[in-house]
């Protein structure tokens, strides 16, 4: 078991630019990453109600959604290190970069793989 802790200071790669775009669940919320979507945030009451105000299908946009107040409050909280248990893994400010490794299929099908960083 991972031991989470929730004092770290936070360097929120969905705020610093680090991570190039939000996530879609494949039940239609915009959350701020793929890392959040799991079964145990699900039971997390301030994740719920992050997710149930970021449906795709009841906003015009993107930017609407990240206007709620859901959203600003979350927002806030990254910004004092409050944050979801797996923004405490993943997002924890650390002295060595974390590395990280990207792979996807270019227009002709073939699998890429982007360098470590």
């Amino acid at each position: 078991m991972i031991k989470i802790d929730k004092n770290s200071e936070l360097d929120p790669k969905c705020l610093n630019g680090k991570q190039n775009s939000f996530a879609i669940t494949n039940r239609g919320e915009l959350i701020p990453c793929c890392w959040l979507d799991t079964g145990v945030n699900r039971g997390d009451l301030d994740y719920m109600a992050l997710v149930l105000a970021s449906n795709i299908n009841d906003y015009d946009s993107i930017d609407e959604i990240l206007l709620q107040p859901e959203w600003i409050e979350f927002k806030e909280n990254l910004k004092k290190n409050k944050g979801f248990d797996i923004c405490h893994i993943v997002c924890k400010k650390r002295d060595t970069p974390q590395h990280k490794r990207e792979m996807w299929i270019d227009e002709d099908g073939n699998v890429k793989y982007s360098k470590e960083t």
